[in-house]
Protein backbone atom coordinates (compact mmCIF):
# COMPACT_ATOMS: atom_id res chain seq x y z
CA UNK A 1 0.00 0.00 0.00
CA UNK A 2 2.83 2.38 0.84
CA UNK A 3 4.47 1.55 -2.45
CA UNK A 4 1.35 2.55 -4.38
CA UNK A 5 1.10 5.79 -2.38
CA UNK A 6 4.73 6.65 -3.14
CA UNK A 7 4.19 5.96 -6.83
CA UNK A 8 1.06 8.14 -6.91
CA UNK A 9 2.87 10.94 -5.09
CA UNK A 10 5.83 10.71 -7.49
CA UNK A 11 3.52 10.85 -10.52
CA UNK A 12 1.62 13.84 -9.08
CA UNK A 13 4.86 15.73 -8.45
CA UNK A 14 6.12 14.92 -11.90
CA UNK A 15 2.87 16.11 -13.52
CA UNK A 16 2.93 19.32 -11.45
CA UNK A 17 6.54 20.02 -12.53
CA UNK A 18 5.58 19.44 -16.16
CA UNK A 19 2.71 21.93 -15.82
CA UNK A 20 5.05 24.46 -14.22
CA UNK A 21 7.52 24.07 -17.08
CA UNK A 22 4.71 24.48 -19.63
CA UNK A 23 3.41 27.63 -17.89
CA UNK A 24 6.87 29.16 -17.43
CA UNK A 25 7.15 30.58 -21.00
CA UNK A 26 3.66 32.09 -20.75
CA UNK A 27 4.50 33.62 -17.36
CA UNK A 28 7.75 35.05 -18.72
CA UNK A 29 6.00 36.54 -21.75
CA UNK A 30 3.27 38.02 -19.54
CA UNK A 31 5.83 39.65 -17.24
CA UNK A 32 7.78 40.99 -20.20
CA UNK A 33 4.56 42.34 -21.74
CA UNK A 34 3.56 44.09 -18.51
CA UNK A 35 7.04 45.56 -18.15
CA UNK A 36 6.92 46.85 -21.73
CA UNK A 37 3.52 48.45 -21.14
CA UNK A 38 4.70 50.00 -17.86
CA UNK A 39 7.80 51.55 -19.43
CA UNK A 40 5.73 52.85 -22.36
CA UNK A 41 3.44 54.74 -20.01
CA UNK A 42 4.09 58.40 -19.30
CA UNK A 43 4.46 59.75 -15.76
CA UNK A 44 0.86 60.97 -15.71
CA UNK A 45 -0.44 57.60 -16.93
CA UNK A 46 1.50 55.79 -14.21
CA UNK A 47 -0.04 58.11 -11.63
CA UNK A 48 -3.51 57.49 -13.09
CA UNK A 49 -2.92 53.75 -12.76
CA UNK A 50 -1.73 54.23 -9.18
CA UNK A 51 -4.78 56.37 -8.36
CA UNK A 52 -7.14 53.79 -9.86
CA UNK A 53 -5.41 51.02 -7.88
CA UNK A 54 -5.72 52.99 -4.62
CA UNK A 55 -9.41 53.57 -5.37
CA UNK A 56 -10.14 49.91 -6.07
CA UNK A 57 -7.77 48.14 -3.66
CA UNK A 58 -7.45 50.58 -0.76
CA UNK A 59 -10.88 52.20 -1.34
CA UNK A 60 -9.38 55.55 -0.40
CA UNK A 61 -11.10 58.36 -2.26
CA UNK A 62 -8.91 61.16 -0.88
CA UNK A 63 -5.66 59.36 -1.76
CA UNK A 64 -6.96 58.66 -5.25
CA UNK A 65 -8.09 62.28 -5.65
CA UNK A 66 -4.72 63.64 -4.48
CA UNK A 67 -2.77 61.43 -6.89
CA UNK A 68 -5.17 62.34 -9.70
CA UNK A 69 -4.69 66.07 -9.12
CA UNK A 70 -0.91 65.62 -9.28
CA UNK A 71 -1.27 63.62 -12.51
CA UNK A 72 -3.59 66.23 -14.06
CA UNK A 73 -1.12 69.00 -13.22
CA UNK A 74 1.79 67.05 -14.72
CA UNK A 75 -0.17 66.24 -17.88
CA UNK A 76 -1.94 69.53 -18.56
CA UNK A 77 0.53 72.11 -17.23
CA UNK A 78 2.75 71.97 -20.38
CA UNK A 79 -0.37 72.41 -22.54
CA UNK A 80 -1.46 75.31 -20.34
CA UNK A 81 1.95 76.95 -20.83
CA UNK A 82 1.73 76.34 -24.56
CA UNK A 83 -1.72 77.94 -24.63
CA UNK A 84 -0.51 80.88 -22.52
CA UNK A 85 2.32 81.71 -24.95
CA UNK A 86 -0.18 82.40 -27.74
CA UNK A 87 -2.16 85.64 -27.97
CA UNK A 88 -5.52 83.92 -28.35
CA UNK A 89 -4.68 81.57 -25.48
CA UNK A 90 -3.85 84.45 -23.14
CA UNK A 91 -7.11 86.17 -24.02
CA UNK A 92 -9.08 82.96 -23.42
CA UNK A 93 -7.43 82.24 -20.06
CA UNK A 94 -7.80 85.84 -18.84
CA UNK A 95 -11.47 85.98 -19.84
CA UNK A 96 -12.12 82.63 -18.15
CA UNK A 97 -10.59 83.55 -14.80
CA UNK A 98 -11.84 87.15 -14.95
CA UNK A 99 -15.37 85.74 -15.24
CA UNK A 100 -14.73 83.55 -12.20
CA UNK A 101 -13.38 86.55 -10.25
CA UNK A 102 -16.48 88.59 -11.15
CA UNK A 103 -18.81 85.88 -9.88
CA UNK A 104 -16.71 85.52 -6.71
CA UNK A 105 -16.86 89.28 -6.04
CA UNK A 106 -20.63 89.30 -6.45
CA UNK A 107 -21.03 86.21 -4.29
CA UNK A 108 -18.75 87.59 -1.59
CA UNK A 109 -20.80 90.80 -1.51
CA UNK A 110 -23.97 88.80 -0.91
CA UNK A 111 -22.28 86.72 1.80
CA UNK A 112 -21.07 89.84 3.64
CA UNK A 113 -24.58 91.27 3.41
CA UNK A 114 -26.00 88.02 4.82
CA UNK A 115 -23.57 88.11 7.76
CA UNK A 116 -23.63 91.84 8.61
CA UNK A 117 -27.21 92.65 7.46
CA UNK A 118 -25.98 95.81 5.70
CA UNK A 119 -24.44 96.55 2.32
CA UNK A 120 -20.95 95.15 1.73
CA UNK A 121 -19.80 98.62 0.63
CA UNK A 122 -19.59 99.55 4.34
CA UNK A 123 -17.27 96.58 5.03
CA UNK A 124 -14.62 96.94 2.33
CA UNK A 125 -11.87 94.95 4.05
CA UNK A 126 -14.32 92.25 5.09
CA UNK A 127 -15.51 92.05 1.48
CA UNK A 128 -11.91 91.57 0.33
CA UNK A 129 -11.39 88.90 2.98
CA UNK A 130 -14.54 87.07 1.87
CA UNK A 131 -13.31 87.22 -1.73
CA UNK A 132 -10.01 85.60 -0.69
CA UNK A 133 -11.93 82.85 1.12
CA UNK A 134 -14.27 82.07 -1.76
CA UNK A 135 -11.88 82.48 -4.69
CA UNK A 136 -9.90 79.18 -4.28
CA UNK A 137 -12.93 76.82 -4.10
CA UNK A 138 -14.69 78.65 -6.93
CA UNK A 139 -11.61 78.65 -9.17
CA UNK A 140 -10.76 75.03 -8.39
CA UNK A 141 -14.35 73.86 -8.73
CA UNK A 142 -14.99 75.58 -12.06
CA UNK A 143 -11.60 74.48 -13.42
CA UNK A 144 -12.25 70.86 -12.40
CA UNK A 145 -15.78 71.06 -13.81
CA UNK A 146 -14.44 72.36 -17.14
CA UNK A 147 -11.76 69.68 -17.16
CA UNK A 148 -14.40 67.06 -16.36
CA UNK A 149 -16.57 68.20 -19.29
CA UNK A 150 -13.48 68.14 -21.48
CA UNK A 151 -12.78 64.53 -20.47
CA UNK A 152 -16.40 63.69 -21.31
CA UNK A 153 -16.00 64.86 -24.91
CA UNK A 154 -12.39 63.76 -25.34
CA UNK A 155 -13.13 60.07 -26.14
CA UNK A 156 -15.51 61.18 -28.92
CA UNK A 157 -12.79 63.47 -30.28
CA UNK A 158 -10.31 60.56 -30.34
CA UNK A 159 -12.93 58.34 -31.98
CA UNK A 160 -13.46 60.92 -34.73
CA UNK A 161 -9.69 61.09 -35.28
CA UNK A 162 -9.57 57.32 -35.61
CA UNK A 163 -12.42 57.41 -38.14
CA UNK A 164 -10.79 60.01 -40.39
CA UNK A 165 -7.31 58.49 -40.14
CA UNK A 166 -7.87 55.94 -43.00
CA UNK A 167 -8.69 58.87 -45.29
CA UNK A 168 -5.16 60.24 -44.93
CA UNK A 169 -5.80 62.91 -42.31
CA UNK A 170 -2.58 64.40 -40.93
CA UNK A 171 -4.17 66.85 -38.50
CA UNK A 172 -2.25 67.88 -35.39
CA UNK A 173 -3.66 66.01 -32.45
CA UNK A 174 -4.24 67.71 -29.11
CA UNK A 175 -3.22 64.55 -27.27
CA UNK A 176 0.42 63.56 -27.41
CA UNK A 177 1.49 60.23 -28.83
CA UNK A 178 0.97 58.21 -25.66
CA UNK A 179 0.06 54.61 -25.01
CA UNK A 180 -3.69 53.90 -25.49
CA UNK A 181 -5.04 57.49 -25.48
CA UNK A 182 -8.69 56.37 -25.61
CA UNK A 183 -8.39 54.14 -22.52
CA UNK A 184 -6.41 56.90 -20.78
CA UNK A 185 -9.19 59.39 -21.51
CA UNK A 186 -11.80 57.06 -20.00
CA UNK A 187 -9.71 56.44 -16.86
CA UNK A 188 -9.01 60.17 -16.59
CA UNK A 189 -12.73 60.93 -16.76
CA UNK A 190 -13.51 58.45 -13.98
CA UNK A 191 -10.75 59.78 -11.74
CA UNK A 192 -11.70 63.42 -12.44
CA UNK A 193 -15.24 62.53 -11.32
CA UNK A 194 -13.77 61.10 -8.09
CA UNK A 195 -11.85 64.36 -7.54
CA UNK A 196 -15.00 66.43 -8.16
CA UNK A 197 -17.07 64.33 -5.71
CA UNK A 198 -14.39 64.53 -3.01
CA UNK A 199 -14.13 68.31 -3.48
CA UNK A 200 -17.89 68.69 -2.96
CA UNK A 201 -17.62 66.35 0.04
CA UNK A 202 -14.92 68.58 1.57
CA UNK A 203 -16.87 71.78 0.95
CA UNK A 204 -20.21 70.47 2.29
CA UNK A 205 -18.60 68.33 5.02
CA UNK A 206 -20.45 65.21 3.90
CA UNK A 207 -19.28 61.65 3.15
CA UNK A 208 -18.46 61.06 -0.55
CA UNK A 209 -21.04 58.27 -0.68
CA UNK A 210 -23.78 60.65 0.45
CA UNK A 211 -22.69 63.25 -2.12
CA UNK A 212 -22.81 60.63 -4.88
CA UNK A 213 -26.25 59.42 -3.76
CA UNK A 214 -27.55 63.01 -3.74
CA UNK A 215 -26.21 63.63 -7.25
CA UNK A 216 -27.76 60.41 -8.58
CA UNK A 217 -31.11 61.05 -6.89
CA UNK A 218 -31.17 64.66 -8.17
CA UNK A 219 -30.43 63.47 -11.70
CA UNK A 220 -33.15 60.81 -11.55
CA UNK A 221 -35.68 63.27 -10.09
CA UNK A 222 -34.95 65.84 -12.79
CA UNK A 223 -35.27 63.14 -15.45
CA UNK A 224 -38.66 62.08 -14.10
CA UNK A 225 -39.84 65.70 -13.82
CA UNK A 226 -38.87 66.39 -17.44
CA UNK A 227 -41.15 63.59 -18.66
CA UNK A 228 -44.22 64.74 -16.74
CA UNK A 229 -46.85 67.30 -17.65
CA UNK A 230 -46.94 70.91 -16.44
CA UNK A 231 -49.10 70.38 -13.34
CA UNK A 232 -47.27 67.21 -12.38
CA UNK A 233 -43.95 69.02 -12.83
CA UNK A 234 -45.09 71.77 -10.46
CA UNK A 235 -46.11 69.21 -7.83
CA UNK A 236 -42.83 67.32 -8.26
CA UNK A 237 -40.82 70.54 -7.86
CA UNK A 238 -42.73 71.39 -4.65
CA UNK A 239 -42.13 67.90 -3.28
CA UNK A 240 -38.43 68.15 -4.16
CA UNK A 241 -38.23 71.53 -2.37
CA UNK A 242 -39.83 70.07 0.75
CA UNK A 243 -37.41 67.17 0.63
CA UNK A 244 -34.42 69.52 0.43
CA UNK A 245 -35.76 71.59 3.34
CA UNK A 246 -36.03 68.47 5.46
CA UNK A 247 -32.42 67.57 4.66
CA UNK A 248 -31.13 71.03 5.66
CA UNK A 249 -30.40 71.47 9.38
CA UNK A 250 -32.55 73.94 11.26
CA UNK A 251 -31.06 77.15 12.58
CA UNK A 252 -31.45 75.98 16.17
CA UNK A 253 -29.61 72.73 15.48
CA UNK A 254 -26.90 74.42 13.43
CA UNK A 255 -26.00 77.28 15.71
CA UNK A 256 -26.99 76.20 19.20
CA UNK A 257 -23.95 75.51 21.36
CA UNK A 258 -23.10 71.94 22.23
CA UNK A 259 -24.36 70.50 25.51
CA UNK A 260 -20.84 69.82 26.74
CA UNK A 261 -19.79 73.46 26.27
CA UNK A 262 -19.46 75.50 29.41
CA UNK A 263 -19.88 79.09 28.21
CA UNK A 264 -19.33 80.64 31.59
CA UNK A 265 -16.12 78.76 32.30
CA UNK A 266 -14.49 78.89 28.90
CA UNK A 267 -12.83 81.94 27.46
CA UNK A 268 -14.26 83.77 24.45
CA UNK A 269 -11.53 82.52 22.11
CA UNK A 270 -12.03 78.90 23.12
CA UNK A 271 -15.78 79.22 22.73
CA UNK A 272 -15.43 80.74 19.25
CA UNK A 273 -13.08 77.93 18.30
CA UNK A 274 -15.51 75.27 19.52
CA UNK A 275 -18.44 76.76 17.67
CA UNK A 276 -16.28 77.08 14.56
CA UNK A 277 -15.38 73.38 14.72
CA UNK A 278 -19.01 72.42 15.39
CA UNK A 279 -20.10 74.23 12.23
CA UNK A 280 -20.27 71.93 9.21
CA UNK A 281 -19.28 72.87 5.68
CA UNK A 282 -16.62 75.16 4.26
CA UNK A 283 -19.00 77.99 3.39
CA UNK A 284 -20.70 78.04 6.81
CA UNK A 285 -17.32 78.12 8.52
CA UNK A 286 -16.28 80.90 6.14
CA UNK A 287 -19.25 82.96 7.31
CA UNK A 288 -18.07 82.60 10.90
CA UNK A 289 -14.59 83.70 9.85
CA UNK A 290 -16.09 86.68 8.01
CA UNK A 291 -18.05 87.73 11.11
CA UNK A 292 -14.94 87.32 13.24
CA UNK A 293 -12.87 89.38 10.77
CA UNK A 294 -15.49 92.14 10.69
CA UNK A 295 -15.46 92.38 14.48
CA UNK A 296 -11.72 92.02 14.99
CA UNK A 297 -10.34 94.14 12.13
CA UNK A 298 -13.06 96.15 10.39
CA UNK A 299 -15.03 97.52 13.34
CA UNK A 300 -13.67 100.31 15.55
CA UNK A 301 -13.20 99.89 19.29
CA UNK A 302 -13.82 103.60 19.89
CA UNK A 303 -16.55 105.63 18.21
CA UNK A 304 -18.03 109.10 18.53
CA UNK A 305 -21.42 107.42 18.88
CA UNK A 306 -22.61 105.81 22.06
CA UNK A 307 -22.42 102.01 22.01
CA UNK A 308 -22.45 99.02 24.34
CA UNK A 309 -19.44 98.28 26.51
CA UNK A 310 -18.19 95.07 24.87
CA UNK A 311 -19.15 96.04 21.33
CA UNK A 312 -17.45 97.69 18.35
CA UNK A 313 -18.90 100.05 15.76
CA UNK A 314 -18.82 100.68 12.02
CA UNK A 315 -20.23 104.03 10.90
CA UNK A 316 -22.75 103.90 8.08
CA UNK A 317 -23.34 107.66 7.88
CA UNK A 318 -23.61 110.65 10.20
CA UNK A 319 -26.72 109.26 11.89
CA UNK A 320 -26.37 105.43 11.91
CA UNK A 321 -23.80 102.89 13.00
CA UNK A 322 -23.53 99.11 12.96
CA UNK A 323 -22.95 97.82 16.47
CA UNK A 324 -21.07 94.49 16.47
CA UNK A 325 -21.31 92.52 19.70
CA UNK A 326 -19.94 89.02 20.47
CA UNK A 327 -22.86 86.72 21.08
CA UNK A 328 -22.45 82.94 21.19
CA UNK A 329 -26.18 82.48 20.64
CA UNK A 330 -26.12 84.57 17.42
CA UNK A 331 -26.09 82.89 14.05
CA UNK A 332 -22.38 83.37 13.33
CA UNK A 333 -21.09 84.17 16.81
CA UNK A 334 -21.57 87.95 16.54
CA UNK A 335 -24.65 90.17 16.61
CA UNK A 336 -24.85 92.97 14.03
CA UNK A 337 -27.32 95.75 14.84
CA UNK A 338 -28.03 99.03 13.04
CA UNK A 339 -28.66 101.69 15.69
CA UNK A 340 -28.98 105.45 15.70
CA UNK A 341 -25.87 107.46 16.45
CA UNK A 342 -26.06 109.06 19.87
CA UNK A 343 -23.17 111.56 20.05
CA UNK A 344 -22.57 115.06 21.45
CA UNK A 345 -23.35 116.52 18.02
CA UNK A 346 -26.22 114.21 17.04
CA UNK A 347 -29.16 113.20 19.22
CA UNK A 348 -31.36 110.32 17.97
CA UNK A 349 -35.02 111.03 17.44
CA UNK A 350 -37.22 109.35 20.05
CA UNK A 351 -39.78 106.96 18.64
Amino acid sequence: MRRYLKIAKWRANKQFQQQQRSWQPHKTRLVERLQAIWFNLSTAQKLYLLALSSLIVLQSGWLSATITIIALVIEFWPKFNQLWHSLAGKALILIFYASIANFVLAGASGIVNDVTHVSASHFNYTHNFATLLYLPPWAMGITLGTLLLFQLFLPFYIFVLLLIKPFGSERIKFISQSYSPLLTAIVRFVLASVVFINLISFIDDQPPEEVLDNMVSTFLDSKVIAKESGEEQQKAVEQLGEKLEQQLPSSEESFAPSQDVNIEGDSETAENLRQFLDTKGYFERSKRLIAMFAYSFEADSYSRCLKAKNSKAVELNDYEIVQVTPDHHAEYGYRFEVIACDSPGVTPVEK
